[in-house]
């Protein structure tokens, strides 16, 4: 009995999680209400009390529980890709997918939430600090540091996130910009620039 207990509350705790992430990206952090959360779920209010007492327990643990299956989607894509293709470039394209779709516009809603939430500020700062770490440590698994400058080679990975997080701001004020495609392309140039340690070019410069 234990086991199949067990897998309905893993369910339950799934279906809430679902459900507050998909609030979060269509109704935004202040029209994401416990009990929107429990509708959508179809799970009751004490059930959603059991596993997650506040809402930014709640929300943080939805996004927190998306970003690791892109963290797993991250590195899974780019394990599939075929010998011979630009693998940096390849990986600047599928961070910028991600970059467009519910996560990141989920996490936005806490980060502007949390500056006036003393409550979610904290769970936001440490789930911030972990999602830096574990994308830091895929970017030197999968590229290690052939740069000539240590703080370049430091950088790169923080550099590239704050880069993609200006673009995808800048899309929601502006819209779909020809900068933004222009800028990701220059991005993937530079990257490629970087991992050859004497800046050369394979395509000849061009």
């Amino acid at each position: 009995m234990a086991r199949p207990q067990q897998a309905r509350s893993l369910a339950t705790r799934q279906r809430l999680l679902d459900a507050t992430v998909q609030c979060l990206y269509e109704l935004g952090y202040a029209g994401t209400s416990t009990t929107e959360v429990c509708r959508r779920a179809g799970v009751s209010r004490g059930a959603q009390l059991h596993h997650f007492p506040t809402k930014a327990e709640l929300v943080t643990a939805a996004v927190e529980h998306l970003f690791d299956l892109r963290v797993q989607e991250y590195n899974e894509r780019l394990g599939a890709l075929p010998e011979g293709v630009d693998r940096r470039g390849a990986a600047i394209e599928i961070l910028w997918e991600m970059y467009r779709g519910p996560t990141f516009y989920a996490w936005l809603e806490l980060l502007v939430a949390a500056r006036t939430d003393d409550e979610l500020r904290g769970h936001v700062h440490e789930m911030s600090q972990r999602f830096i770490d574990s994308a830091d440590a895929t970017f030197r698994a999968t590229f290690p540091d052939q740069s000539p400058h240590p703080l370049l080679g430091e950088l790169a990975p923080v550099f590239v996130m704050c880069l993609l997080d200006g673009l995808a701001l800048g899309r929601i004020a502006l819209g779909e910009d020809s900068r933004g495609r222009q800028m990701i392309e220059l991005l993937k140039r530079m990257a490629f620039i970087a991992g050859n340690r004497d800046g050369g070019d394979e395509d000849g410069g061009s």
